[in-house]
């Protein structure tokens, strides 16, 4: 075999070693997001809950919420501000984080 030849499959084999590691590399940062999504969708589903149960039981969101207003009305202004803030980001950025999720769903099934 002439020396081309070897050198080109040495090369060969040490980019294939080289890709190895990265995908290794990659599914551990895939893990890591996927550890943080699953975090996030308890604290969302606790929310949901929360929201269940503020909805079901109107009278006691209403009042808490006054109490809060009452006793605190700069701090409850700024959590009205930023839930607010926070909810039209939310809308505004769903499509880009659905499109995210989609890419790291492809790049886990490598």
């Amino acid at each position: 075999m002439p020396p081309e030849e070897v050198q080109l499959l040495l090369r060969k084999q040490r980019l294939q070693l080289r890709i190895a590691q990265q995908r290794v590399a990659c599914l551990g940062l895939l893990e890591q997001a996927e550890g943080l999504l699953s975090a996030t969708q308890r604290l969302r589903n606790l929310g949901a809950g929360l929201g269940g149960l503020l909805r079901e039981h109107s009278t006691l969101a209403a009042t808490l919420g006054s109490l809060f207003l009452l006793w605190r009305p700069r701090g409850a202004l700024r959590w009205l501000r930023n839930g607010w803030l926070l909810w039209v980001g939310l809308r505004r950025g769903r499509g880009r984080l659905q499109a995210w999720l989609r890419l790291l769903g492809r790049l886990a099934g490598v």
